[in-house]
């Protein structure tokens, strides 16, 4: 325990300088004591510093304003603590640092009581949530990972934490918690109605964001649309004895519910069940199946072109529709007119890659000594190609805040592949392939995974879309 003393040291900045497997270094550039030397902080009026600055002013000013009589008041010393973290965050800047103030801003909130002084209170939650507000910025570590961040705390965070309808109010009023997960792990918590904190407290969360505060939590029936299912469920099934107020709470609630069951039935599960039956849908318009083949084939070629651009973008625009040029393809086409039209587009598309597959597999059973690696290629041409193009009409398809479209047309994707996979294995049976459909999927996986922003905001219903 302790400091490394000169001796030891020197055997480090020997080491530095004679790396096994390497000739010596006789850089004379080089200072001795190297290893010693802290770096210089190059950041430090970069943007993030000025967020984390910025908030340690206004938590001072908090500080400086409460009342001297409530200067030993735990949440008075919570503050400071919190106050503490954020310098320590400011200083190390780095992404656990950051977690760490998050989540200990997090459970502060959820550590909150209402028995506390008024006033404090409401400057102990407003400089909770300046902090998170501030990890959001994004300048900083932007929303979706800070909400991610958020929403695990609040589902791993301890029972006696967990269930603080207040706090958990805010938070999700304040738009810092991922909804559709959060749904999910509550429905999930009730167990059947067997979780009895877990029941009264989605009531509570249903009765405050849904019923009493509708139009300023700008929440629908959608936001908690498992969580009614669930409590729904527990109500029709508790034979008069179902927990107090919730038949009543159920009740008010019902015309909103029975909507939102309407809509729900453009969600992501019927989109793929819906998916899954148009894929044996074969009654098309005249000339589709020879406009599709077309277009395949001329978005193969652009995306195989030097011309395409960084992920195709270019290749995309000019496919698509997004400039000039754009309108002599898929619009001019009338591809994109309809939905009905847009499914049958994919379903073609998948045919005709999976048919080219097994045209290239079958070179090598009347040819034995082909290269594998050179029929995997011809297969793989058009299916990387195919995907590619599914995961730019994903990206690219509603507002770009409109995750709801992005998520629906995914999933009405996979379920049209899934279905001429079906298809494809009851007609061959013993001679069908998996390789062009584990292509799609494993691609069309990494594909929307990528480091961006529109697709960072659909990572959770991606994965449970695959799932």
């Amino acid at each position: 325990v302790g400091g490394v003393d000169p001796k030891q040291l020197a055997v480090y900045e020997e080491f530095a300088r004679n790396v096994p497997g390497f000739l010596p270094t006789n850089d004379s550039t080089q200072p001795t004591g190297i290893l010693a030397q802290p770096m210089k902080q190059a950041w430090a009026t970069d943007d993030v510093a000025q967020i984390y600055d910025k908030c340690m002013a206004e938590l001072e000013q908090h500080l400086q304003s409460i009342p001297h009589t409530l200067a030993m008041n735990p949440q008075t010393q919570a503050l400071r603590s919190l106050l503490e973290a954020v310098v320590v965050a400011r200083n190390s800047r780095d992404a656990i640092a950051a977690l760490g103030l998050l989540q200990k801003a997090v459970e502060g909130l959820l550590d909150a009581t209402s028995g506390a002084d008024a006033d404090l209170l409401l400057r102990y939650r407003e400089c909770h949530l300046l902090v998170l507000k501030a990890l959001q910025d994004g300048r900083a570590y932007g929303s979706p990972w800070c909400n991610k961040q958020i929403t695990r705390c609040l589902i791993e965070c301890r029972d006696e934490y967990k269930y603080n309808v207040e706090a958990v109010e805010l938070l999700i009023r304040n738009h810092l918690v991922n909804m559709q997960q959060y749904d999910l792990h509550l429905a999930q918590s009730m167990e059947n109605g067997l979780n009895y904190m877990a029941v009264a407290f989605a009531m509570q969360l249903v009765k405050i964001l849904l019923v009493d505060e509708r139009s300023v939590a700008h929440m629908t029936e959608a936001d908690l649309f498992h969580t009614i299912e669930t409590l729904m469920r527990i109500n029709a099934h508790s034979r008069g004895n179902a927990p107090e107020g919730l038949p009543q709470l159920m009740e008010v609630v019902r015309s909103n519910y029975e909507a939102m069951i309407d809509r729900a039935h453009g969600g992501p599960n019927f989109m793929m069940h819906s998916g899954i039956s148009q894929a044996s849908e074969y009654d098309d318009p005249p000339g589709l199946r020879e406009k599709a083949e077309y277009l395949l084939r001329e978005w193969v070629n652009l995306y195989h072109s030097a011309a395409a651009g960084r992920d195709s973008t270019k290749a995309f625009s000019a496919f698509v529709g997004q400039v000039e040029l754009g309108e002599r393809e898929m619009h001019q086409q009338g591809i994109l007119k309809t939905d009905d039209l847009i499914t049958r587009f994919f379903r073609l598309c998948t045919e005709m890659c999976v048919e080219i597959s097994y045209r290239a597999q079958a070179e090598q059973q009347h040819n034995p000594a082909a290269n594998p690696t050179m029929i995997r290629a011809k297969c793989y041409h058009n299916l990387d190609a195919f995907v590619r193009l599914i995961a730019l009409l994903v990206k690219h398809s509603g507002e770009a805040t409109n995750t709801v479209t992005k998520i629906n047309l995914l999933n009405k994707v996979l379920g049209i592949v899934v279905g001429v996979l079906l298809q494809d294995h009851d007609v061959r049976q013993s001679e069908f392939q998996q390789l062009p459909y584990h292509r799609i999927f494993i691609m069309l996986l990494l594909e929307l995974n990528a480091p961006e922003h529109v697709l960072e905001t659909i990572n959770f219903q991606t994965l449970t879309a695959f799932w």
